[in-house]
Protein backbone atom coordinates (compact mmCIF):
# COMPACT_ATOMS: atom_id res chain seq x y z
CA UNK A 1 0.00 0.00 0.00
CA UNK A 2 1.22 3.30 -0.51
CA UNK A 3 2.26 6.06 1.43
CA UNK A 4 -0.98 8.06 2.46
CA UNK A 5 -0.55 12.07 2.53
CA UNK A 6 -2.46 15.36 3.79
CA UNK A 7 -1.21 18.68 4.65
CA UNK A 8 -1.39 21.40 6.65
CA UNK A 9 -1.87 24.83 5.20
CA UNK A 10 -1.26 28.15 7.93
CA UNK A 11 -2.41 31.43 7.65
CA UNK A 12 -1.26 33.96 10.51
CA UNK A 13 -3.39 37.15 11.12
CA UNK A 14 -4.14 39.52 13.55
CA UNK A 15 -7.22 41.98 14.60
CA UNK A 16 -9.65 38.91 14.33
CA UNK A 17 -8.15 37.51 10.70
CA UNK A 18 -7.98 41.42 9.44
CA UNK A 19 -3.87 41.96 8.72
CA UNK A 20 -1.52 39.17 7.87
CA UNK A 21 1.04 38.71 9.99
CA UNK A 22 4.23 38.19 7.96
CA UNK A 23 7.39 37.14 9.00
CA UNK A 24 5.95 35.13 11.77
CA UNK A 25 7.46 31.45 12.72
CA UNK A 26 5.44 28.51 12.01
CA UNK A 27 5.92 25.12 13.45
CA UNK A 28 4.51 22.18 12.38
CA UNK A 29 5.35 19.19 15.17
CA UNK A 30 4.21 15.75 15.96
CA UNK A 31 4.03 14.09 19.74
CA UNK A 32 5.82 11.04 19.54
CA UNK A 33 7.00 8.93 22.78
CA UNK A 34 10.34 10.11 22.90
CA UNK A 35 8.55 14.20 23.12
CA UNK A 36 7.59 16.79 20.30
CA UNK A 37 9.38 16.20 17.29
CA UNK A 38 9.37 19.22 14.62
CA UNK A 39 8.69 18.34 11.20
CA UNK A 40 8.82 21.51 9.51
CA UNK A 41 9.62 25.18 10.37
CA UNK A 42 8.73 28.31 7.95
CA UNK A 43 8.16 32.00 8.15
CA UNK A 44 5.10 33.63 7.34
CA UNK A 45 5.42 35.01 3.44
CA UNK A 46 3.80 39.32 2.70
CA UNK A 47 0.25 37.22 2.91
CA UNK A 48 0.72 35.60 6.12
CA UNK A 49 0.67 31.98 4.46
CA UNK A 50 3.05 29.11 4.64
CA UNK A 51 2.89 26.23 1.92
CA UNK A 52 1.06 23.11 2.01
CA UNK A 53 3.09 20.63 4.42
CA UNK A 54 2.68 16.73 3.76
CA UNK A 55 2.34 15.03 6.05
CA UNK A 56 1.30 10.80 7.25
CA UNK A 57 -2.22 10.00 7.39
CA UNK A 58 -3.97 6.90 7.71
CA UNK A 59 -5.71 5.91 4.47
CA UNK A 60 -8.37 7.39 3.46
CA UNK A 61 -10.69 4.39 3.27
CA UNK A 62 -10.86 4.28 7.18
CA UNK A 63 -12.78 7.48 6.92
CA UNK A 64 -15.27 6.10 4.60
CA UNK A 65 -16.75 3.42 7.23
CA UNK A 66 -17.77 3.44 10.70
CA UNK A 67 -16.76 0.40 11.41
CA UNK A 68 -12.85 0.53 9.59
CA UNK A 69 -10.18 -1.16 11.55
CA UNK A 70 -7.87 2.16 12.35
CA UNK A 71 -8.00 5.89 13.52
CA UNK A 72 -9.41 8.49 10.30
CA UNK A 73 -6.67 11.09 11.05
CA UNK A 74 -3.43 12.38 12.25
CA UNK A 75 -2.89 14.29 14.93
CA UNK A 76 -0.17 17.49 14.44
CA UNK A 77 0.58 20.71 16.63
CA UNK A 78 0.84 23.79 14.70
CA UNK A 79 2.73 26.64 16.86
CA UNK A 80 3.09 30.09 16.14
CA UNK A 81 5.71 32.88 17.23
CA UNK A 82 6.14 36.61 16.43
CA UNK A 83 7.24 39.35 17.99
CA UNK A 84 4.75 41.59 19.51
CA UNK A 85 2.09 38.94 19.49
CA UNK A 86 1.81 36.34 22.24
CA UNK A 87 2.43 32.98 20.93
CA UNK A 88 -0.36 30.49 19.74
CA UNK A 89 -0.47 26.84 20.09
CA UNK A 90 -2.93 24.88 18.28
CA UNK A 91 -2.84 20.81 19.51
CA UNK A 92 -4.19 18.14 17.63
CA UNK A 93 -5.14 19.60 14.21
CA UNK A 94 -6.31 16.65 12.58
CA UNK A 95 -4.98 15.96 9.01
CA UNK A 96 -7.23 13.32 6.84
CA UNK A 97 -5.20 11.77 3.39
CA UNK A 98 -5.68 13.73 0.51
CA UNK A 99 -6.97 16.78 2.20
CA UNK A 100 -5.60 19.91 2.81
CA UNK A 101 -6.27 20.98 6.36
CA UNK A 102 -6.11 25.10 6.63
CA UNK A 103 -5.15 26.02 10.05
CA UNK A 104 -6.36 30.12 10.78
CA UNK A 105 -4.19 31.38 13.16
CA UNK A 106 -5.01 34.60 15.03
CA UNK A 107 -2.63 36.13 16.85
CA UNK A 108 -3.21 38.66 19.92
CA UNK A 109 -0.95 41.86 20.01
CA UNK A 110 0.99 42.79 23.22
CA UNK A 111 0.09 45.22 25.08
CA UNK A 112 2.93 47.83 26.03
CA UNK A 113 2.62 47.10 29.33
CA UNK A 114 2.42 43.52 28.80
CA UNK A 115 5.92 43.60 27.05
CA UNK A 116 7.12 45.52 29.71
CA UNK A 117 5.91 43.05 32.28
CA UNK A 118 3.83 45.57 34.23
CA UNK A 119 0.63 44.20 34.07
CA UNK A 120 -1.49 43.47 37.00
CA UNK A 121 -2.10 40.01 36.56
CA UNK A 122 0.16 37.89 34.62
CA UNK A 123 -0.39 34.31 33.75
CA UNK A 124 1.33 31.53 35.61
CA UNK A 125 0.66 29.05 32.38
CA UNK A 126 2.85 27.77 29.15
CA UNK A 127 1.70 30.10 25.90
CA UNK A 128 -2.18 30.33 24.93
CA UNK A 129 -3.46 27.38 23.45
CA UNK A 130 -5.66 27.27 20.56
CA UNK A 131 -6.75 23.34 20.75
CA UNK A 132 -9.26 21.83 22.12
CA UNK A 133 -9.22 21.36 25.84
CA UNK A 134 -6.31 23.74 26.69
CA UNK A 135 -7.06 25.78 29.88
CA UNK A 136 -4.87 27.72 31.69
CA UNK A 137 -7.30 29.45 35.06
CA UNK A 138 -4.54 30.10 36.89
CA UNK A 139 -3.47 33.40 37.33
CA UNK A 140 -0.60 35.35 40.00
CA UNK A 141 -0.69 39.04 41.15
CA UNK A 142 2.68 40.78 40.59
CA UNK A 143 4.19 42.08 43.64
Amino acid sequence: MPDQKGSIAVSVTTATGSFPVTGAEVIISENTKNGDRVLYRYVTDENGQTPPSPLDAPDRANSLSSDSPGPDFSLYTVTVVSEGFYSLVSLDVPVFSGIVSRQDMVLIPLTASSAAGTDEFTPDCPPYCGGFGAVCDKAVKNG
